[in-house]
């Protein structure tokens, strides 16, 4: 994610037209009916939503599972998603909300309890659990398949969907975007990993040949794994409770879904847990199952972490990060203000088309630019009060460098993307790209982006044109607290004069 440091008076480093013949909210209106007639037929179906699975493969893993004590998956059925062909899950009867369509047992579950079982158990016992898993597929699918976990192995794509993949001509249809610099970010990470796991004191490093044999523990089956932990594992079986579920990861992903993962106890005394995907409404025999992967995610994550995007519900956006300037002569008090409030020095604030920046991002916006006689407001005395302060507009010449600052930078990272906004719906509407397809999904993130980037550019603009003289600001807000300022701005001792008291 792109991290912006803003100087005071500076643009964050985040091709808007120069020239703009209809307003902002005319252009909005145009570009959302362009991009939902774009969409509506082309585009009726996630991308890749199933990962890529077989279908055959799919039903030989539900076969196996339906063989295991306390394994529910016979309200399921598999079937072929009709644009890609990939597997997709199905409900096999009709199933009312609350119902349960699948329910695993966590002995069912990869975890990084199954890989302390397992062959290579003795020596990833100490590795954060993404990697004890990671490294226990890779000695599945490479080394030797135990019974207990090859159908699902087997019925894991061999090569992920996500960008991390992609062609060099697919990769190139990203240069510019967010979701571009996110995915170097991760290969760096992952080569990074595997280094420290190849190094003279690292697992691969030829301690152990026979449970890591380095023609099977090579990095692209590392990458392979790492990309295949990530794209299956889900909330809330992530993090230090991380397991990958058989079948269940295979539930399709939509932004209006129909189903949920659920965590419940099971067995006797309930001491054991189980993966319950719960319906969230009716859902008819032969429909599509799915969970919406990541809510709270924009497209370009989501693509990136799950190689998987939503066409019919698009989640556009742009996640800016912004971060206090490590020169600026009044740091300290702005780091004990951000503090206080149990904040960071670093903040993600998601642009979306059409939104306007939250009251949050505002106020820390505000603070980074907060300067010259607008200072004092940092003074001991306001501690408690000032981020309160921060939320309103301070001053003109303070709000005036936070959109000059803010349209700045959206314009110049527009300026990196490779196409225009206009180009890339007239991309969608041709209908030359297949739905489901990487470049599909490319064009989308990429629209997205630069929608959100260019809508606010708009907003910062249209503020600073016509706004900064009508709004309130912290000096006439504190006089009139005080009573010295009526409602229309003018002093309450104006009438003193008019009067003749004096």
């Amino acid at each position: 994610m792109q991290c912006l440091q803003q100087r005071s008076g500076s643009s964050p480093a985040l091709h808007a037209p120069s020239q703009r013949s209809v307003s902002s909210c005319n252009r909005r209106f145009q570009r959302r009916a362009f991009r939902a007639h774009a969409t509506a037929g082309a585009a009726a179906a996630p991308t890749d939503a199933a990962l890529r699975v077989s279908p055959q493969q799919l039903s030989i893993l539900q076969q196996h599972l339906g063989s295991q004590k306390s394994s529910q998956v016979d309200k399921v059925a598999v079937d072929s998603n009709l644009d890609t062909g990939s597997a997709i899950l199905v409900a096999a009867k009709d199933v009312g909300a609350g119902e349960a369509l699948l329910a695993l047992p966590d002995s069912q579950w990869l975890t990084p309890q199954a890989a302390s079982k397992s062959a290579i158990g003795p020596y990833v016992q100490d590795l954060e659990p993404w990697v004890q898993v990671a490294l226990l597929l890779i000695h599945e699918r490479f080394v030797s398949s135990s019974p207990a976990w090859a159908p699902y192995v087997s019925s894991l794509p061999a090569t992920p969907t996500s960008p991390l993949f992609w062609s060099e001509e697919n990769l190139g249809m990203l240069q510019g975007t967010q979701l571009m610099e996110n995915l170097q970010a991760y290969r760096a990470f992952f080569q990074a990993k595997y280094e420290e796991l190849l190094g003279t004191e690292g697992l691969l490093s030829n301690q152990a040949p026979s449970a890591f044999p380095p023609q099977a523990f090579t990095y692209d089956n590392f990458e392979w794994a790492v990309a295949t932990v990530r794209a299956r594992a889900h909330p809330p079986l992530e993090g230090g409770s991380l397991a990958l579920v058989p079948l269940a990861d295979a539930v399709s992903h939509r932004r209006r879904p129909n189903a949920e993962w659920k965590l419940k106890p099971a067995g006797l005394f309930g001491r054991a847990k189980q993966l319950v995907v719960e319906a969230t409404k009716p859902v008819r025999k032969g429909e599509e199952v799915s969970i919406d992967y990541a809510p709270s995610k924009l497209d370009n994550s989501v693509l990136l972490d799950y190689g998987v995007l939503d066409t019919t519900a698009p989640q556009p956006g742009y996640a800016l990060k912004l971060s206090l300037p490590a020169g600026d002569r009044n740091l300290d008090d702005k780091l004990d203000i951000v503090e206080l409030r149990g904040m960071g020095p670093t903040q993600t604030h998601v642009l979306t088309p059409g939104g306007a920046p939250s009251e949050a991002m505002m106020g820390f916006l505000r603070l980074i630019q907060l300067q010259g006689q607008d200072a004092f407001l940092l003074e001991p005395i306001f501690r408690q009060e000032v981020w309160d302060f921060m939320c309103e507009p301070v001053s003109e010449d303070n709000e005036r460098a936070v959109c000059e600052s803010m349209a700045e930078g959206a314009r110049e990272t527009l300026q990196g993307y490779s196409t225009s906004i206009d180009q890339d719906l007239a991309l969608l509407r041709s209908g030359e790209l297949q739905s489901g397809s990487p470049e599909q999904a490319a064009v989308m993130v990429r629209l997205g982006e630069q929608e959100a980037l260019d809508d606010t550019l708009q907003w910062f603009e249209n503020r600073m044109q016509t706004e900064l003289k009508k709004l309130v600001y912290y000096q006439e807000r504190r006089l009139r607290a005080l009573g010295l300022v009526d409602d229309e701005g003018r002093t309450t001792y104006d009438s003193f004069f008019e009067d003749g008291i004096a």
